[in-house]
C-alpha cells in the first residue's frame, strides 16, 4: 500500500502539462479551504475559530495565486507572515480537548501533503520563475504546517491543575 504523498507523486507523473498540474493545486487549495471552513464552525472558542478561518483565507489566497500563474505569464510573488496564535490560547482549549486535537491532526495532514504537492511541482518546473513561485508555496504550506504542530503541542502538553 502506497502512503498518500506517493500517490500524490504517481499522480503528478500522469499529468499531461504544467496546466493540469496548477488545475490539481487549485482543486487541493479548495478542498483545503472547505475543510477549514467547516472546523472553523465545529470549534468552541474564538481563537480555534480564528486559527480555521487563517488557514481558510490562506487557502483561498493560494488558489488566487494558481489561478493567476495559469491565467498570466506573470507568476504572482508569495506573501505570508506567521502569526502567533499561541498568545491568544490565554484559558484552556474546550471541553471538546480530543476532538480538537483530531480537528488539528487533519489539518496537519493535509498540510503536509500540500507541502509535498507543492515540493514536487517545484522539481517538475522547467521555468525558474515557476520553480521559484512552487518553492515559496511549499514554504508558505510548511509554515502552516507549523503553526498547527505549535498548537498541537500547546494542546498536549501537561499543565498542572491550581
Amino acid at each position: 500500500m502506497k502512503d498518500v504523498l506517493h500517490e500524490i507523486a504517481d499522480e503528478l507523473d500522469r499529468l499531461e502539462s504544467m496546466d493540469d498540474a496548477i488545475a490539481m493545486a487549485i482543486e487541493l487549495e479548495e478542498e483545503g479551504r472547505e475543510y477549514y471552513l467547516e472546523k472553523a464552525s465545529a470549534m468552541e472558542h474564538a481563537t480555534g475559530t480564528d486559527i480555521y478561518m487563517f488557514l481558510a483565507d490562506e487557502e483561498k489566497k493560494h488558489a488566487d495565486y494558481l489561478r493567476h500563474l495559469r491565467e498570466s505569464s506573470k507568476v504572482p510573488v508569495v506573501e505570508f507572515t506567521y502569526p502567533d496564535f499561541k498568545a491568544s490560547f490565554k484559558e484552556e482549549f474546550s471541553d471538546k480537548l480530543l476532538e480538537e486535537i483530531g480537528i488539528l491532526l487533519g489539518a496537519l495532514r493535509f498540510e503536509h501533503k500540500s507541502e509535498f504537492f507543492y515540493e514536487e511541482l517545484a522539481k517538475r518546473a522547467t521555468d525558474e520563475e515557476q520553480k521559484k513561485f512552487f518553492k515559496d508555496m511549499e514554504d508558505v504550506e510548511r509554515s502552516h504546517y507549523r503553526i498547527i504542530e505549535e498548537l498541537l503541542e500547546y494542546a498536549t502538553q501537561f499543565r498542572m491543575q491550581t
